[in-house]
């Protein structure tokens, strides 16, 4: 336990004129390379002290605790979980899944009935075009004979 403000000091690496700011300077700089995720070792206790000699410094020069970083490994407050909180952890957990679940299947339904619903427009369309086609030919064959000009004279000369 840091108990003076030098020893918070030299925890920190810093000598006895040190301001706030070379402080948090400092403090962030440590705290990204000692913090135990990022040096993957179970071992927090550097990483405490680090944070445990900031709070103090922070405590010693503003008269107010420091709220936004956490001492890891120390006993907290709160309770371990019990079993009836992972029960009804895992109970919302597989709610949860249960209604991912169903929003997947009313997602997949709405897709399939619009790749439907395109496929049948896609069928129609081709009919059409096939109907097109199919009376442009027979005009062909029409006028190839002779019989559409014949009609269309007959019409004229009226």
């Amino acid at each position: 336990m840091i108990k003076t403000r030098a020893e918070a000091l030299r925890a920190l690496g810093l000598g006895p004129d040190a301001g706030e700011q070379q402080i948090k300077a400092v403090y962030k700089d440590l705290v990204k390379k000692c913090h135990p995720d990022v040096t993957g070792r179970d071992d927090a206790s550097l990483y405490n002290r680090i944070t445990e000699a900031y709070q103090f410094l922070i405590n010693d020069s503003k008269g107010r605790v420091l709220t936004h970083s956490r001492v890891v490994g120390k006993s907290s407050t709160k309770k371990p979980a019990s079993k009836a909180d992972y029960a009804a952890f895992q109970k919302k957990a597989a709610k949860q899944k249960e209604r991912r679940a169903q929003e997947f299947e009313e997602k997949q339904r709405e897709f399939s009935a619009m790749y439907e619903k395109q496929e049948a427009d896609y069928k129609r369309a081709m009919e059409a075009i096939d109907a097109i086609r199919v009376a442009r030919a027979i005009e062909s064959m029409v006028w190839a004979n002779g019989l559409g000009k014949e009609s269309n004279n007959d019409t004229n000369e009226e």
